[in-house]
Order: structure tokens, then sequence, then C-alpha cells
């Protein structure tokens, strides 16, 4: 069985506010994005100055202009997770890393996160976009355990704004940066035992959602919602038939899309506001990386015998859950 012995998050410090994007003058309204995407705030690696300038017409001219790289971000969140797992970067023996924002092709991304933390080990990019927790997760649940080293690194990290058209209304309101990282065992006790997963695809429909390599971000938005909260839900059903979930104990955690959509997959499973943990309305969606944000964010917030089920979806299109469950602290 797979444990998860701490999680690592991290955010670039500049803040895109709906104010701030009302002065774009693209017709953008605070009230207009709170009520359609549930979101008020989401972070950048990109300078204000440059996104009110140029609205980003040009991605190509933001890359350089970032003010900490996308491996950067997932070093920060690999740091905290090695300090949150009690071990030293030096006892990892694999890593796993996602961006669906690469800054090349070779060496790989996972070879320069690698790279960064000082250490040598295979390195892989193991990437999706939005379900890579899922993915990494599942991967590593169909190894025998023997195969495995004793602690593995995975990381999502991704820049999405550096890829976003400010001039598009709609595109412009939903997109933040950040970094997530999770040390996983199949040996040694962590704070999360993985109890279940999956992770699936339907690549006949992969062109829904693109993040072009030197363009700009694109996707059949009602499509997309659609069939995002038709899919999670499912996923939900899946685990509430195996497992003897309570959502007045137990926890969800979503892909962090935007907030409405959200709201209508917590309606639909009757799952109280306490128990959804979400981060979206104020960080923007971070592909890959807001799932785990939020469960690293609620590190401390995890109670004994309690499951957290993280159900995640997105590019590819693919989709993927993962069942979580708590044990005590002394027992780890």
């Amino acid at each position: 069985m797979l444990e998860i012995l701490g999680m690592g998050y991290y955010h670039p410090p500049g803040v895109i506010t709906n104010t701030f994007l009302e002065e774009l003058g693209i017709g953008s309204e605070s009230e207009w994005i709170v009520s359609k995407i549930g979101i008020h705030e989401r972070r950048t690696v990109l300078p204000l100055d440059y996104i009110k300038a140029t609205k980003n017409k040009d991605p190509q001219q933001a890359i350089p202009l970032m003010e900490i790289s996308t491996i950067g971000m997932g070093v920060k969140a690999a740091e905290m997770a090695l300090a949150r797992s009690g071990i030293k970067a030096s006892a990892v023996g694999m890593v796993l890393l996602n961006t669906c924002t690469p800054t090349g092709f070779a060496p790989t991304e996972a070879a320069l996160l690698t790279a960064e933390l000082g250490i040598r080990v295979p390195a892989y990019d193991v990437m999706t976009a939005c379900p890579a927790f899922a993915l990494h997760i599942d991967f590593l649940n169909a190894y025998e355990p023997d195969a495995l080293p004793d602690y593995i690194l995975c990381v999502s990290t991704a820049a999405l704004t550096p890829r976003v058209d400010y001039s598009n209304r709609s595109d412009s309101a939903i997109w933040g940066d950040g970094a997530a990282a999770w040390i996983v065992s199949p040996r040694h006790a962590g704070r999360l035992q993985v109890l279940d997963t999956s992770f699936d695809a339907d690549p006949l429909r992969c062109d829904a959602v693109v993040v072009e390599a030197y363009g700009h971000f694109h996707q059949d938005g009602r499509a997309v919602r659609d069939f995002s909260v038709r899919q999670t839900v499912r996923m939900i059903k899946r685990l509430e038939a195996q497992y003897d979930i309570r959502w007045d104990r137990d926890s969800f955690i979503g892909h962090q899309a935007n907030g409405t959509m959200l709201e209508q997959i917590r309606n639909n499973r009757k799952i109280p506001h306490e128990n959804h943990w979400q981060n979206v309305a104020y960080i923007g969606n971070q592909a890959a990386a807001g799932a785990p944000i939020v469960l690293a964010q609620n590190w401390e917030n995890i109670q004994d015998d309690q499951y957290v089920v993280v159900a995640v979806l997105g590019a590819g299109l693919s989709w993927g859950a993962v069942m979580l469950k708590a044990q005590s602290l002394s027992a780890v």
C-alpha cells in the first residue's frame, strides 16, 4: 500500500485581482467573474505592469519576464514536502514531474528539477494536465512495491499566466500559477494511506483543451465544464459505493477549475461547505497543481481516520481519483 508522508506547495507573490482585470478595459467586471466562475484573485509569475501594458499578446515575450520559473516553483514546493516528511533530498530514490507549461524538451523538466535538488536519481516527466495527482499515484500503484525505492518525490507545477491572452475576458479570469509536491513511499508509514486509485482518458477529445508551447491557452469551455461536472460526480459515486464515506466527517477535493463548477458538484453529493476543501476563489485555476495544493494547504487540518476523496480531470481529456485515509500520527 502506498503512503503519502508529506506535501508542499508554492505560489508566486503576484496577485491578479478582479479589479485589475476590470482596469484592462476588456469588458471584465468583478460581479460577472464571480457569478460565472467564482474567482476573486489569482497568482501570477508575471509583472503586473507587463500584463497591463501588453495584455500578453505575444507569449514568447512573457517567458523571460517570469519572476520565478516553472521549475523554481516546483523546487520550493518539493522543499516543503521534504521538510514535512522529515527526510532529506538525498533519501529520494525517484522523481516524477508533471507540467503542462514546460520551458523546453531536453533536458526534461524532471531532470532540471532533480538537478536543482542536487541528487542523482531516475527522474521522469509523467505528464497530463489537470489530473496529474491521480496519474502519478495510479502510475506508482501499478508497480510491485519491491520495484520502487523507499521514497518517491512527485511534483506538479504550472505557470499558466504567461500563456494567457489578457485581451480575452473569459480566459484572463481563469488562470493562476503554482506548484505542489508530495512524498510517496511503498514501505514507510505516512499520514495518508492510498486506498484506491484510478486514471482514464479519452484522447479522441484531446483538442477540447489546448496549451500551446509558444502560443495562448484555449478550450471549448462549455463542453469541458459539462464533462467535468458529470465525470467528477461519477468518480465520487463509485467511491461512495465502495467505502463508508460520511460527508459530515470526510473531505472532498476537486479539480480547481472554477468555483461555480465545484459548487455544482458539492451540491450534487450534499457535501458540507466545511468538508469541501478548495482554494480556486483566491488562487485561480492552477491546472494539475491545484488539487494537491489544496491538500497540502490542509495538511494540518486532516483528522485521524478521515477519508479524503480527490477527484480531478481536464485536458486529454483525462480523469482520475484517489481515495486516501488518514492514520493516527502516533502510528506514523
